[in-house]
């Protein structure tokens, strides 16, 4: 029922960084190019036919690679995503908040991209407003990719971010400067926006996405946080390692298989250990059927704890040979155990059993 060879990241997972990287870069030139390109912006060495081309050409690519990086998001096993919490906001499991800041930017777009083919039905006044409502999916998007993004403390995301940010209050000051001092209420209130998203992102990073543990802060199921905080010093560790669990327990409990939208299989295990204080063990195995039975499994979590903390240590399935799970475990306080398990699986019943033999990991 259990069979499967551990892989290295999911191409799935590359791709939807890449494009969701891309997406943002091309949906920044797609704002510049429209708040800079209005009735009253004129080139003297571009015709305006061609600024609007290349508008047009840019924002199509930027829907194309938001459609893949959602598609993407949705077919990787690793983040619990859905169809649902990629079009409504603030539902899902995985980073709530952030992640509904990324719904919200895909559903301005599509309602931009609809109301686009509808334009002759629903008359100019109709698409304008849409047109300048979806304008707002820039920043929401840009919250989403640093709040939700796992690149977000490396130089270069930062400074991909940073760029974005200097084109669109760039494009905005060329845009609020011209015809001055005319609606001068409306134009010092664009400026002072546009001053606001630098000033806010740098007062916010240090303390959101940059800070220490934003990942369980921002919303990360504990089973996926294969990596806690750790304690330094030696003193520390040597602590972290005595209290850590050393047991050989028999357990029992379910299984239960079933398959994700995207056809993935899953393979869940929910078993009782017996007579220990960490009595609820957790797996669950993610990742292409093979043909003959069984799983290639692509990611995994796995959980153990008590009744009133059953994620008190939690990480990831390091070995899979049949029916034998070997995982490795982490505690928030930084102690670290190997676990092995023999089991047999009733595929009838869907009951199970066998061994757990939990053991502090070595350094």
């Amino acid at each position: 029922m259990i069979q499967a060879a551990t892989v290295g990241p999911r191409a799935y997972w590359y791709l939807t960084r890449g494009t969701g990287i891309v997406a943002l870069i091309l949906l920044t030139l797609s704002v510049a190019l429209g708040v800079a390109n209005s009735r009253r912006f004129r080139t003297e060495h571009v015709p305006r036919f061609v600024v609007d081309a290349v508008h047009r050409t840019v924002s199509l690519l930027a829907v194309a690679f938001t459609v893949i990086h959602v598609v993407t998001s949705l077919l990787d096993g690793f983040a619990p995503i859905t169809v649902v919490d990629a079009v409504v906001p603030f539902v899902s499991a995985y980073r709530p908040l952030w992640l509904g800041f990324g719904a919200i930017a895909f559903d301005l777009l599509l309602a931009l991209v609809i109301t686009s083919l509808l334009r002759r039905r629903l008359g100019y006044r109709a698409w304008r407003i849409t047109h300048w409502t979806a304008y707002a999916c820039w920043p929401v998007a840009l919250l989403h990719t640093v709040g939700t993004g796992s690149d977000v403390k490396f130089g270069w995301m930062l400074a991909t971010s940073a760029l974005c940010v200097a084109v669109v209050v760039a494009a905005v000051l060329v845009r609020a400067a011209r015809g001055w001092p005319s609606r001068l209420g409306v134009r010092l209130a664009a400026m002072l926006a546009a001053a606001a998203v630098p000033v806010g992102l740098i007062a916010w990073l240090p303390n959101g996405p940059l800070a220490k543990g934003w990942a369980k802060q921002a919303g990360t199921p504990s089973y996926l946080l294969a990596s806690s905080t750790t304690k330094t010093g030696g003193a520390a560790s040597q602590a972290g390692s005595a209290t850590a669990p050393s047991f050989t327990a028999q357990l029992n409990g379910t299984v239960r298989e079933g398959q994700t939208a995207d056809g993935l299989a899953v393979v869940d295990l929910s078993t009782t250990v017996s007579g220990q204080r960490l009595s609820l063990l957790h797996i669950r195995i993610l990742g292409q059927p093979l043909g003959g039975g069984g799983v290639q499994m692509s990611s995994s979590s796995v959980t153990l704890g008590s009744t009133s903390q059953p994620d008190e240590y939690s990480g990831h399935v390091t070995a899979l040979q049949g029916t034998n799970v070997a995982a490795q475990l982490r505690s928030p306080s930084g102690s670290v155990v190997q676990l092995v398990t023999q089991l047999q699986i009733a595929s009838a019943s869907g009951a199970v059993s066998g061994t757990v033999r939990v053991l502090p990991a070595r350094a």
